[in-house]
């Protein structure tokens, strides 16, 4: 697990860096060490993106803190929701830019304050290598929630008019792929739409 953490993030090959033990422990220990009562979860695509949020969420609600599950988000949205909506706590599972079996967790703070290795990261770790999990007497909750009517709204602020202009996206079969169509229209040429976590057409 140690080699899964990163400067600014947890992150490697999914079953070899890290596994879904340790995913229990990150979530079982996370809301004590950000005193966080409910945290958001976001995921992308990729192939184990779901049994990472299972181990996730059960380490999570087995501390006793809620958990509000937004599904497949964007990277920003999850930042944008954590600080709009005043958690103290989220996650979002997603390993960015790295090949298809890498995965990992961004986790952010309140106001969306992204947690480094010099900002709390080290000390989770210490905590999920050393401490005893003890489950709550009472688990906390479930949720599922759905916030993208209001990003959207958010992100209509800043649309640009792009009237004769000729453009084409290559969504990469990324989360890009969840939103696009809804800011830029029918206009663009769009590649590789379908969401498809073993992204195919880039390596």
């Amino acid at each position: 697990m140690r080699k899964a953490f990163k400067a600014y993030d947890i992150r490697g090959i999914y079953n070899t860096d890290f596994n879904g033990r340790d995913v229990y422990k990150i979530g079982f220990f996370l809301p004590q060490l950000l005193r966080a009562e409910t945290v958001l979860v976001g995921h992308d695509v990729r192939v184990s993106s779901p049994e990472i949020l299972e181990y996730l969420c059960k380490g999570i609600t087995d501390s006793g803190a809620d958990v509000h599950v937004a599904g497949e988000c964007t990277t920003p949205m999850v930042y944008w929701a954590t600080a709009k909506f005043n958690y103290n706590a989220s996650v979002m599972i997603t390993a960015s830019h790295n090949p298809a079996n890498h995965n990992g967790l961004k986790i952010s703070r309140a106001q969306a304050w992204p947690v480094g290795l010099d900002s709390g990261l080290a000390e989770l770790l210490e905590m999920a290598e050393h401490k005893e999990i003890q489950p709550a007497v009472i688990p906390g909750t479930f949720t599922e929630i759905d916030f993208r009517k209001e990003y959207l709204s958010f992100l209509s602020q800043y649309q640009t008019n792009l009237q004769g202009l000729r453009i084409a996206v290559d969504c990469s079969n990324g989360m890009g792929s969840l939103l696009i169509k809804d800011l830029l229209g029918n206009e663009p040429y769009y590649m590789y739409t379908e969401l498809d976590g073993t992204f195919p057409n880039h390596e």
